[in-house]
């Protein structure tokens, strides 16, 4: 039985042996399916040497197959091996196949475990490893002896006769089997090594002996410079014949016919027949020595443009971080003579001690620092700031260190002052974002549509009002042609504006009838840009009909023109005749068609005194109006107001002849009044020293001394009497006789009065207004009362500078009738307000006194009231009439 034990275990040497060699050679792509197979296999012949031991349950060393199987083949190899086995182990049967099967399962894990092991510890060459490993795997063998299945009545007779067996063979096998897996996988795998070097590696291996070579790696036999060796290796044993005194390597530096360098690294050895060869590498140093000149060639330009750089330049050693050269700019810009600086280092020249460490300690770890911020400290002690870069290089076989060092420190002060600029530039911007979000926000929300067409005529952008006017939300909008959202633009006015201002870039501004809404007009702005059209909808519904409307009204006002009964006529710069009215062509006894074109002082005398007045129009931009007597039409007085327009200058002729002789009239009713106060006045004054006289003589005439005269006195007291009769009659003359009253109406007065303020008002460039009221007929003396609102209005205008305004106003007011008369003059003093109404008291140049006097007199005559309301910007006279059926009159403000 130990026999067969002994024999067993050979064969699974044997065949272990063969199939490791075997997948050694194969290819690694199927290896594992074919070692899965060939163990299983070896596995079953294992079992078909069985060793009986007791009926039904026969041993053998299938243990060290599967271990074997998935050490070298790994988890694939495993289970195809131990899938064959147990089927093998099944069929065979017995009471032994469950512990049978189990162990061939257990092992195969086993095997896979152990290449993992082996992998991460590289502990596969130590014999006590697996000699204690074989030992381990018996014991766990016969572990399953004894109780796979569970323990039976032969089991113990079982163990007692293959436990010794299993403990001494399978650590022996194990180690055997093992450690030739290794020396085999180390033989082929340095097989394969010279190989891969022989065929893949760029070295130019030659192995040659006295007749010849012997070994070429494929590199060497490519290439036609060494072609010589490959034919003549012994050409390398030649130049040195010493080599085959010595088992030391040699080196030598060749030198061929057609100039090329080649080194040769040689070795002898003995070959297994006792001969001696030789092993050498050879490499082509001929580029190499080309380089080596165009180092040297660069070492020297490094050199000139070290010095000649524009930039400072230093080489320190990196040993003791001296400086062992400078070039010239370096000295001139820190003001260092070469002896100050070689030999030192830079903390010893002022450079500050840890900032000099920081950039050592960034070279140190990175070999070379970029553009880094450093103090530039010169011989004097001022202090700048330099940009430094600074790399490792190798000079004279010695690491160095070379700096550059370039003066920023100009550049940092106008960089701060870019950083100040771009800061306040920051904050311009961020304010001209605020302002843009300002005015998208204002788009989006102003009162007119606005979006904008791509090239493709999709929408990009629509605010709130475009919403609306296209009757469809921004989302569907934003994104879709326009042409296919609104289908019906297509082929309209709208249509071909937008295509001919994309095509010429040029804007577009039409007015467009809306499709979507009747009877309304946008005036469409189309402006193209590089993005595309940029569209600006106004509603124009109402300026369009104000423009209707403005022609109805042009159309009126020629009507107006042609139907005036005063002349009206419109002259350009050059003061020819552009429009002249019918009332024009019969002042001038021409017809229109000869006027037109004409110079105006070619037509009429009167044109000449206008022409002096044109100029000022005309350069002064301002309105004008004058008088002028014209024999040439019929010795009438005209009002000429000149007014100045975009072409020249329209003038208005109104014949005031009738106002002229109705003024001068005025004028001497009113100096006539004025001498009637006056004689009253004095009149009144002569009564008193008459009345004095009269008395006396009346005593003197009872007197006894004077009775002869009594005659005398009788005489002159009846003269006294009669001159006191002529007086009285004076004064009653003079005096205001009881105002007649009758019930009429104060609009009808002021309505009559208005045209002839309103020509007061034009000659003298102001304006007037008058609004009446609807009040009830009041008891008034017609002619007073036209007194009174004249003298009041005259002396507004008169308050007034030209332009001003002069407003007459009638209303009802706490039930009283309230006349109005408001000028926009400079107003009264505070301190003239109580002498208002004073006879002869006048602040005027040429004035009276007596007008304001006699106005209030109306007044009072009316049983009315005056109120004067005066400020800064003008003066307001308010006239309080009582209603006839109120009586008396109520008290109150008026506002």
């Amino acid at each position: 039985m130990y026999y067969d034990f002994l024999s067993n275990v050979l064969n699974v040497l044997f065949l272990c042996a063969a199939v490791i060699w075997i997948n050694l050679s194969l290819n690694k792509k199927y290896s594992p399916y074919f070692l899965g197979v060939m163990f299983g296999l070896i596995t079953i012949l294992t079992m078909d040497g069985k060793i009986t031991v007791v009926p039904g349950r026969f041993y053998d060393f299938r243990h060290i197959t599967m271990t074997m199987a998935g050490f070298v083949g790994g988890p694939v190899t495993a289970a195809i091996a131990a899938s064959i086995s147990s089927l093998y182990r099944y069929s065979v049967g017995g009471s032994g196949s469950m512990g049978g099967i189990t162990s061939i399962v257990v092992f195969a894990f086993l095997g896979t475990f152990l290449k993992q092991y082996i992998k991460s510890t590289q502990t596969g060459n130590r014999l006590v490893f697996w000699y204690i490993l074989g030992m381990i795997m018996a014991c766990i063998f016969l572990f399953i002896v004894g109780f796979v299945p569970p323990w039976k009545g032969d089991t113990a007779k079982v163990l007692r006769i293959v436990t010794a067996p299993y403990l001494i063979i399978t650590p022996l096998a194990t180690t055997i089997i093992f450690n030739f897996y290794f020396w085999t996988y180390d033989f082929l795998g340095k097989a394969s090594i010279l190989h891969t070097i022989l065929t893949n590696s760029p070295l130019n291996l030659i192995v040659f002996n006295n007749h010849g070579p012997l070994l070429l790696s494929k590199n060497i036999t490519e290439k036609c410079s060494l072609k010589s060796f490959t034919e003549t290796p012994t050409l390398l044993l030649n130049r040195n014949k010493s080599v085959s005194d010595t088992t030391k390597q040699l080196h030598q530096e060749i030198s061929t016919e057609n100039n090329r360098h080649i080194i040769a690294d040689l070795a002898r050895f003995q070959m297994p027949s006792s001969e001696e060869a030789y092993v050498a590498i050879i490499k082509d140093i001929t580029d190499q020595k080309k380089e080596e000149k165009k180092l040297r060639g660069a070492t020297d330009r490094f050199r000139k443009a070290f010095q000649l750089s524009p930039n400072m330049m230093a080489i320190l050693r990196k040993s003791d971080y001296q400086y062992i050269d400078v070039n010239d700019h370096f000295l001139e810009e820190r003001g260092f003579s070469r002896e100050d600086v070689i030999g030192k280092t830079p903390i010893e020249i002022g450079v500050p001690k840890h900032e000099f460490k920081l950039i050592t300690k960034i070279i140190n770890n990175q070999g070379s620092v970029h553009n880094i911020e450093s103090t530039l400290i010169t011989k004097f002690g001022s202090i700048g700031t330099a940009i430094l870069s600074a790399e490792t290089i190798t000079m004279d076989d010695q690491e160095c260190i070379l700096i550059a060092y370039n003066d920023v420190t100009e550049m940092k002060r106008m960089q701060q002052e870019q950083v100040e600029q771009l800061t306040k530039y920051l904050s311009l911007e961020a304010e001209l974002s605020r302002s843009n979000q300002l005015i998208a926000d204002i788009i989006n929300h102003m009162p007119d549509g606005f979006y904008v067409l791509d090239h493709q005529w999709r929408f990009t952008f629509v605010n709130n009002k475009a919403e609306e006017l296209l009757r469809k939300s921004r989302d569907k909008l934003l994104g879709n042609v326009l042409w296919k959202e609104i289908p019906q633009s297509q082929g309209t006015l709208l249509h071909l504006n937008y295509q001919k201002a994309m095509a010429h870039c040029e804007p577009i501004t039409f007015e467009y009838h809306s499709f979507l809404e009747k009877g309304i007009w946008y005036q469409v702005k189309v402006y193209p840009s590089e993005n595309g059209l940029s569209v600006y909808y106004q509603d124009i519904t109402e300026q369009k009909l104000t423009c209707e409307n403005l022609t109805k009204s042009q159309q009126e006002i020629v009507s107006v023109l042609e139907s005036m009964t005063d002349c009206f006529l419109a002259v350009d710069r050059s003061t020819q005749l552009t429009y002249i009215n019918r009332a024009g062509e019969i002042a001038f006894g021409r017809s229109r068609d000869e006027l037109l074109g004409k110079k105006m002082t070619e037509e009429c005398t009167i044109m000449s005194t206008a022409l002096l007045h044109s100029q000022d129009v005309l350069t002064e931009n301002k309105s004008i109006t004058f008088e002028v007597f014209s024999e040439a039409l019929g010795n009438k007085w005209f009002e000429v107001s000149t007014y100045p327009t975009e072409t020249g200058l329209s003038s208005y002729f109104r014949d005031i002849t009738d106002r002229k002789v109705a003024q001068d009239e005025m004028a001497r009713l009113d100096r006539l009044n004025l001498v009637g106060q006056m004689a009253a006045g004095i009149g009144h004054e002569i009564r008193n020293p008459m009345t004095t006289v009269r008395g006396y003589l009346q005593l003197m005439e009872v007197k006894p001394d004077y009775a002869a005269q009594k005659s005398t006195f009788e005489l002159m007291i009846s003269e006294l009497d009669r001159a006191n009769e002529i007086i009285t009659e004076f004064l009653s003359l003079a005096q205001t006789k009881q105002t007649e009253l009758k019930l009429q109406s104060l609009n009808d007065i002021l309505t009559h009065l208005y045209p002839l303020l309103e020509a007061d008002a034009f000659t003298q460039n102001k304006r007037i207004q008058y609004i009446p009221g609807k009040i009830p007929n009041l008891e008034l003396n017609k002619k007073e009362i036209t007194q009174l609102i004249l003298n009041i209005a005259r002396n507004g205008l008169e308050a007034m500078e030209e332009d001003g305004g002069l407003t007459l106003k009638t209303y009802l007011h706490n039930n009283q009738v309230v006349l109005a008369i408001k000028d926009e003059g400079c107003g009264i003093p505070p301190e003239n307000m109580n002498k208002l109404g004073i006879p002869f008291y006048t602040t005027k140049d040429n004035g009276t006194g007596l007008g304001l006097a006699t106005s209030y007199k109306i007044v009072e005559s009316h049983n009315a009231k005056i109120k004067v309301d005066s400020n800064s910007s003008g003066t307001t006279f308010y006239i309080i009439f009582s209603i006839p059926s109120l009586g008396k009159v109520q008290e109150g403000k008026i506002a």
